[in-house]
């Protein structure tokens, strides 16, 4: 499972990096509508990553099914708000 939380942070990671480039594009609406859950969303992934650390926190092949799933979603301007929401709510599963 140490595997899994490894792979669950990296690809959360690289959605933060893939909604950051999207947010670019985005319109001045979806950039205020997504912005604070971009923001929570980094800032979980560097509590997921501390957490990682005391090697508390147990991650299923699911999990990271649903990370994974997650990652290709931000990848559409029109989606990355519910992506992000998404995103923040897994992450919130581990924190």
């Amino acid at each position: 499972m140490t595997d899994n939380i490894s792979t669950l942070i990296t690809t959360a990671e690289q959605a933060c990096q893939q909604a950051l480039i999207t947010y670019q594009s985005a319109s001045i609406d979806q950039k205020v509508a997504t912005k604070p859950k971009l923001d929570q969303a980094a800032e979980l992934i560097v509590t997921l990553q501390a957490k990682q650390l005391q090697g508390a926190i147990v991650v299923s092949d699911q999990d990271v099914a649903d990370m994974q799933e997650l990652r290709q979603k931000v990848n559409d301007a029109a989606t990355l708000q519910t992506a992000l929401s998404s995103l923040v709510s897994l992450l919130l599963k581990f924190v």
